[in-house]
């Protein structure tokens, strides 16, 4: 079985962090670290070209600066020579950065990512962004989704217990959003018609934002929510609390039109769609 205990890895040095942001969001995932470092060995290998740039330009400016007795050469560049310098540089770019990022990326898509876990202690919610708030659910006592004990806590509050791998099944109410957790380095569309996935772990307790990163309307500022990150006791206190006390005898997918419609969905859900 597949340990999903938390890692402390931050193998390359955030040099530039300050060129970006004082105080970037605290990692606070098992998995964030792979996204950090994808990122810091960009910004490194970038800083180091333009900082090659930027001198080469100071040293062409001042040795070919106009001057008496000197007279300008005209060069259109497309000699064998300057064309293999050319594309020299080119591949020498293609193959530091582009290459190496595209193979950390798949490498962490296949170890991380796209390996869901399979164990029996998963959180499975269900995430139906709407404009311009942020519906969850948890499947009830029969751990089945899309019955009446589905609990659907307040809007914009989504709780995990500490340690335990939460696997997010997402479907959109209207538009396009995206479930955004800066702390953890995750995001993933909500598109409208399909049914999306992510999964990830928490390894510190706290109170973390919830951010919308897809531009879905006037009131887009408006979709902040919270996860807070428990204990398993408290968590599961927080499930009894927010347990249906009384089934109700009619249930549908997205509500009962006859209702009164106040813009909050009711009753909504779907079948989980097992991830293999």
């Amino acid at each position: 079985m597949k340990n999903y205990q938390s890692k402390n890895i931050n193998s390359i040095p955030y040099f530039f962090s300050g060129f970006w942001y004082k105080d970037p969001p605290k990692d606070v995932s098992l998995d964030g670290y792979r996204i950090d470092n994808v990122i810091h060995y960009t910004d490194l290998v970038i800083g180091i070209y333009f900082g090659i740039v930027v001198a080469a330009l100071a040293y062409f400016i001042f040795k070919y600066r106009a001057s008496l007795g000197h007279k300008a050469e005209y060069d259109h560049g497309n000699s064998r020579k300057n064309v293999m310098f050319t594309g020299g540089l080119g591949l020498l770019v293609f193959f530091s950065v582009d290459a190496v990022i595209e193979k950390m990326a798949f490498k962490d898509l296949k170890e991380a990512f796209w390996n869901f876990p399979k164990t029996e202690n998963v959180i499975r919610i269900e995430v139906m962004p709407q404009q311009f708030a942020w519906n969850f659910c948890y499947a009830g006592p029969d751990n089945e989704f899309g019955t009446d004990d589905d609990i659907i806590p307040s809007q914009n509050q989504m709780h995990i217990p500490v340690n335990t791998p939460v696997v997010v099944q997402i479907a959109s109410w209207d538009v396009i959003h995206s479930f955004y957790l800066p702390n953890f380095r995750i995001k993933q569309d909500a598109t409208p018609g399909m049914i999306t996935a992510l999964w990830f772990q928490a390894t510190e307790t706290g109170v973390f934002d919830i951010a919308c990163a897809e531009l879905c309307g006037n009131s887009h500022y408006k979709m902040k929510g919270f996860l807070t990150v428990e204990s398993e006791e408290d968590f599961q206190s927080w499930l009894s609390e927010n347990t249906p006390e009384e089934s109700q005898d009619d249930w549908d997918d997205w509500g009962d039109e006859d209702e009164e419609d106040t813009g909050v969905p009711e009753d909504w859900g779907w079948a989980w769609k097992e991830i293999k």
